[in-house]
């Protein structure tokens, strides 16, 4: 920070001089463009090379050269108007090499400004503001306007045709927007997120933690699942049945987010499924079961904002009906260029071997999740590495019951339910069941460990919560609650930690990058 000073609000617009902006990058004669936000009443202003933009403007006083910002539009007068209606008594400006930040303050209780200079002029032996408005007034922050100093727009004289950013992205035409890639980079803009079916939260993990995104909705029909979501990722989240609310009315957001089931996805049931559930000439969408994924669907079109989204789900949805489902995805979502990759949670450097298909639709060209190279793959043995009974959920697990504990123990490393002797062998048998892990290899793909019967690979019981939650790549910072069964159901439904991270960072990068394709600009 270089400076703070108070400013007054005008009528006028916005007019700001000040010795200091000569050290930053505010330079007479610079280009600048800024953006409205009048929901937040934020003002940000980034770079223009354009010389047809707003020009940093002058005054010269006892030969010496100031710069001058001095934006008098009708935009920033209805925002500065904003202030006075909210009973904003002063601006607070701080001046930084590439940024200037202009909040709104009013007094808690009396407190002259004449005071303060006293103050300041005592401890510093200037008399001019140099510290915080907050440092020596009692005062609260109500808002703010944000300009980022480099750059700025519609710096003299009256308004001109200029393209604005907000957080509802909504889509214009014909706008160079170039310019702004680079600035929108440093800009700390959260891009919202749309959360439906979140389960504990595994896919929005990789949101929340690679930054840059506000989550401003999430919804679960498993109220374990919530309570778990709340506490790892944030309150947001909403205990619902999507079948039952008003998907218009949800809030808007650039990014939406999640995995709805789909009956007809297991290996074993979904060629007989389909043949049953469908139809002659009957779209696969439109059986009464699908109703959870034409939820999403709908839930996409309907979002003003959304601009990306991403649909996880296990990799037989892309063959169901031979790709007829697919197809029928992309014809409903045509406004978005859609890519379907198929993702091993192992290429990510998760122990697992956790296949999922990613579907990633997009209105800002097309979105691919691109595979790391990875090397060793990360075994079992990497993975429960320092669990100890004091980590969080690792005593959370089934205790057998005499014949399955008896069935157990016939099981060797690698082996399956085929290895029990037939007289006590369980009549349901594939040859994931009663499967015991491997130290020296990934896991299998995990589903509820209680109706798998995944073991342990050397003690004789199922794998705990925390086991599972190791092997979807989560930290022991993510705790799992509710009632076991809900627990054991929560860790192995979403995608593995390190996927989410990836589809988090590729879905960021790809909107950072929007300004740079010129195909979009974001207006007000």
């Amino acid at each position: 920070m270089i400076k703070t000073r108070k400013m007054k609000i005008s009528d006028r617009g916005l007019y700001l001089q000040d010795s200091e902006l000569i050290n930053t990058n505010f330079n007479v004669g610079s280009h600048y463009r800024y953006i409205i936000d009048i929901k937040t009443k934020k003002i940000i202003i980034v770079g223009s090379e354009s010389e047809s933009d707003n020009t940093v403007s002058k005054r010269n006083k006892k030969n010496v050269v100031s710069p001058v910002i001095d934006i008098r539009s009708n935009q920033i007068k209805s925002v500065l108007g904003l202030f006075k209606e909210s009973k904003a008594e002063f601006l607070q400006v701080t001046i930084t090499d590439n940024k200037i930040i202009i909040e709104e303050y009013q007094e808690v209780k009396n407190s002259l400004l004449n005071k303060a200079n006293k103050f300041i002029k005592k401890i510093t032996g200037k008399s001019k503001n140099v510290i915080r408005i907050t440092d020596i007034l009692n005062v609260k922050k109500i808002s703010q306007i944000e300009m980022s100093v480099k750059q700025l727009d519609q710096a003299v004289g009256g308004y001109e045709q200029t393209s604005f950013l907000d957080y509802d992205f909504n889509l214009t035409k014909n706008i160079n927007t170039s310019h702004v890639a680079n600035s929108l980079k440093n800009l700390d803009i959260p891009l919202k997120i749309l959360s439906l079916y979140s389960g504990a939260g595994l896919l929005d993990s990789g949101f929340k933690d690679i930054g840059g995104f506000e989550f401003v909705y999430a919804t679960d029909i498993s109220k374990d699942a919530c309570l778990t979501y709340s506490k790892n990722i944030g309150n947001h989240i909403v205990n619902a049945d999507i079948t039952k609310l008003d998907l218009k009315n949800l809030p808007d957001a650039q990014v939406i987010i999640g995995g709805s089931p789909c009956v007809l996805l297991t290996n074993s049931n979904r060629k007989t499924n389909l043949n049953k559930k469908v139809k002659v000439n009957e779209r696969i969408l439109d059986i009464p079961e699908n109703i959870l994924l034409r939820k999403y669907i709908e839930t996409v079109k309907n979002n003003k904002g959304c601009i990306v989204f991403v649909h996880e789900n296990v990799g037989q949805i892309n063959t169901i009906g031979e790709g007829r489902l697919i197809k029928e995805i992309k014809e409903e979502l045509a406004d978005f260029e859609i890519t379907i990759d198929l993702h091993n949670a192992s290429d990510y450097g998760t122990a697992q071997n956790r296949k999922r298909s990613i579907i990633v639709g997009s209105k800002i060209g097309k979105t691919n999740v691109i595979k790391p190279v990875l090397h060793p793959i990360k075994t079992l043995r990497q993975a429960f590495e320092g669990l100890t009974e004091a980590t969080p959920n690792q005593g959370d697990y089934s205790k057998a019951r005499p014949l399955t504990l008896e069935r157990m123990k016939y099981v060797p490393l690698g082996g399956n339910v085929f290895n029990i002797p037939e007289a006590i062998r369980p009549k349901s048998v594939h040859s994931d069941y009663f499967k015991r892990l491997e130290w020296d290899k990934p896991s299998i793909t995990i589903v509820n460990p209680r109706k798998s019967m995944l073991l342990h690979p050397t003690e004789n019981r199922i794998l705990s919560v925390r086991e599972c939650a190791r092997l979807q790549g989560l930290p022991d910072t993510f705790i799992f609650y509710g009632t076991l069964a809900s627990m054991q159901l929560q860790v192995c439904n979403g995608v593995a930690y390190q996927l989410s991270l990836a589809i988090a960072t590729k879905i960021k990068e790809v909107l950072a990058n929007t300004f740079k394709s010129n195909k979009l600009a974001f207006n007000l």
